[in-house]
């Protein structure tokens, strides 16, 4: 059969009137609703800070929360030695109180495990509860999974619930001070033996080759030590039969140690050892009392601030001293970001309030104005804004990509954790001041504490 022309017109007709009868009946799209950034108006929240540059920042932009939102605030921030003290106490109530806290990974460990933090995957998986722009995808992969974990002690972060958001990273470089290396024609150390040797250069000269950060707690292992221990083949936890036992008496971690005090003793002041929290270790890099600081790079970052101490504009950065370099260097991850209490009652508006200081630009304007390096967001990493910021700092932007690649979480998660790292530091601590026979000794009497402590933590 045949089909004349005057058939295929009326098709092309017919289809058209179709066409535009299908389109008439789907409705209008309709434009989003603006999200309501005061559907939490009049409600207060408590929000506990520990004491640090990036804690500062969100104290500077607290009042424009405040006015966007109608949430009031009130804060305390506490320094950091004695922060999870005071924040175990506070969870532990089990009140509500604080509702949002400063929060890192080994913290996680403890307080998630007692069921005191509240999970953020459905507040994440929701978009009425997300505000314009968040998108969590944009942070550091590495950085939002250091805060992610399954509660299975010996797992490793990354799997899991997430616990809290980040705002800013922390790696583990050497920062010198390029006046004094010039001075006494040094270079930069690649090795912890050329470490050594331009400490050794310095002596006599009034001037300590290294600043350390020093206490009889975790944090004086959370940085330089735990970066050089892991470096040389050590391991701080290892699984047998099923259960976490304590390696630090491991051939590998004797010798770490010796090394570590060894180093102490050739670069370091012996006063310092007693005490030197992180500000006042950074503190002695600014004021040109030390030649080198082998800590948290923002800790170095800071004092290099125009204006901020007297040895600013002239520190630069490189990658963490290694025993061997035939191995990439692997630095310790650690992130600052905010978790919310289990307990609270005002959790949306603390989920706004976490939302806010982990967002896109406040991050943006953090890194750019308040010294939060490096900042958690991929985006503002990778800002040329922000790249040209930091690439005033000698070496600093380049440390940082050599050490990225490798960086990770170098302790074995469990929720033990303060007190188990807390006894390692006492330990350590006297060893390095001679209290024991060897570096052996101590460790060989450290682990079965350790081992105590992880068994009764279940």
């Amino acid at each position: 059969m045949v089909l004349g022309s005057g058939f295929l017109r009326f098709s092309v007709f017919a289809s058209l009137c179709l066409l535009v009868f299908i389109a008439g009946c789907q409705p209008r799209p309709q434009p989003e609703p603006e999200y309501n950034w005061r559907a939490f108006e009049g409600q207060r929240i408590n929000v506990m800070l520990n004491q640090h540059p990036y804690s500062a920042a969100i104290v500077q932009k607290l009042r424009d929360f405040e006015s966007l939102t109608g949430i009031q605030v009130n804060y305390i921030i506490t320094p950091e030695d004695y922060y999870i003290d005071k924040l175990d106490l506070a969870l532990n109530d089990r009140r509500g109180t604080p509702d949002v806290f400063m929060t890192g990974t080994y913290y996680i460990w403890e307080h998630a495990s007692k069921r005191l933090m509240q999970s953020l995957d459905e507040m994440l998986a929701d978009p009425a509860l997300l505000i314009p722009g968040y998108d969590f995808r944009d942070f550091q992969p590495k950085v939002f999974d250091s805060m992610k974990w399954n509660l299975t002690p010996g797992d490793p972060v990354g799997t899991g619930y997430q616990w809290a958001v980040p705002i800013g990273f922390e790696l583990n470089s050497l920062a010198y001070n390029k006046r004094i290396f010039e001075q006494y024609a040094l270079k930069p150390p690649s090795t912890l033996s050329e470490l050594m040797n331009g400490c050794e250069a310095l002596s006599g000269s009034g001037i300590d080759g290294l600043s350390l950060r020093i206490s009889d707690k975790w944090t004086s292992l959370s940085t330089s030590f735990i970066t050089t221990y892991i470096n040389f083949g050590a391991k701080d936890l290892v699984s047998e039969n099923g259960k976490l036992r304590s390696a630090v008496n491991s051939d590998e971690a004797v010798r770490a140690t010796e090394l570590w005090v060894d180093l102490v003793h050739k670069c370091t002041s012996a006063s310092s050892w007693q005490q030197n929290p992180w500000n006042e270790a950074g503190a002695a890099l600014g004021s040109g009392k030390v030649a080198m600081l082998f800590d948290a790079d923002i800790n170095s970052y800071i004092q290099n601030v125009e204006g901020y101490s007297k040895e600013a504009g002239n520190i630069a950065w490189t990658p963490a001293p290694l025993s061997d370099l035939n191995q990439p260097v692997t630095s310790n991850l650690w992130a600052w970001g905010l978790g919310m209490n289990n307990a609270s009652n005002n959790k949306k508006a603390s989920w706004l309030f976490m939302q806010y200081f982990s967002s896109k630009p406040f991050i943006q304007w953090a890194a750019m104005n308040a010294n939060v390096v490096h900042p958690a967001r991929k985006s503002v990493l990778q800002d040329k804004d922000y790249l040209k910021l930091i690439g005033r700092a000698d070496g600093f932007a380049q440390t940082l990509d050599s050490h990225l690649k490798n960086a990770a979480v170098l302790f074995t998660p469990q929720p033990a954790f303060f007190d188990t790292a807390n006894e390692w530091a006492r330990t350590l601590r006297k060893i390095v001041n001679g209290e024991y026979s060897s570096a052996r000794e101590g460790l060989d009497e450290l682990k079965p504490k350790i081992d105590t402590m992880l068994d009764q933590s279940g």
